[in-house]
This record gives structure tokens, sequence and C-alpha cells, in this order.
């Protein structure tokens, strides 16, 4: 009986507990040669998913284009590309085969900071 008290108690901790400290997935669609939302803001530690939905190539590489600054590249986004960002700040990013129209920018903020 000590037992099933203990697991109800786990169980509501859980489902009713606070949820600022999880790490969440944002998603940003790639449709029509566009990153969608263009911007987004994330906390540390949540991860960023690039989702192609087109038959074309893209990459997501970080940095302004045409310079890539190596926080981050998928160099042919096929379907999807995860990234997970652990440090707070702007990072800007851009596909290096359309970098004239398809560039992005990710704010991470510290974990204690609201997302989206």
């Amino acid at each position: 009986m000590t037992k099933l008290f203990l697991l109800t108690g786990i169980l509501f901790s859980v489902l009713l507990g606070s949820q600022a400290g999880w790490a969440e997935t944002v998603e940003v669609k790639i449709i029509k040669s566009t990153f969608i939302p263009a911007v987004i803001k994330v906390k540390q530690g949540d991860t960023i998913r690039w989702v192609n939905t087109e038959e074309l190539l893209h990459t997501v590489t970080s940095g302004k284009a045409p310079m890539p600054d190596k926080e981050f590249n998928a160099a042919y986004v096929k379907k999807e590309f995860e990234v997970k960002l652990d440090k707070g700040g702007l990072f800007d990013y851009y596909c290096e085969l359309h970098p004239a129209i398809m560039r992005g920018v990710v704010i991470v903020l510290p974990s204690g900071e609201g997302g989206n």
C-alpha cells in the first residue's frame, strides 16, 4: 500500500509540477525556400528542429551569409536536422545553397526566461 501512495505521489508531482525547467523542441519549417518562422526564441537546452517540406536540398548553416561560424551546420537537409544550443545569445543562420533568400535567427534566452 505504501508503494502505491508513493507512486501516486510521484505521478501527481510529474503531472501537476512546474514544467518551466523542461527542455522543449521548437520547429522551423522550410517551405518554398523560406525558414518559417524566420526568427525564433528558445531557452538554453531547447532543441531546434528544422523540417524540410520540399524536394529541394537545403543547408542550415550558422553564421551570416556567406560566412559560416561553425556553431552548427547541416550539409544537406533532406528531411530534418536538430541542434541543441546550450549557451545564450543570438545565432544567425542561412542556407548555403540559397543565401540571398534563406536566412533566419535563433535567439537563445537563459533557461529561466520564456521562449517562443
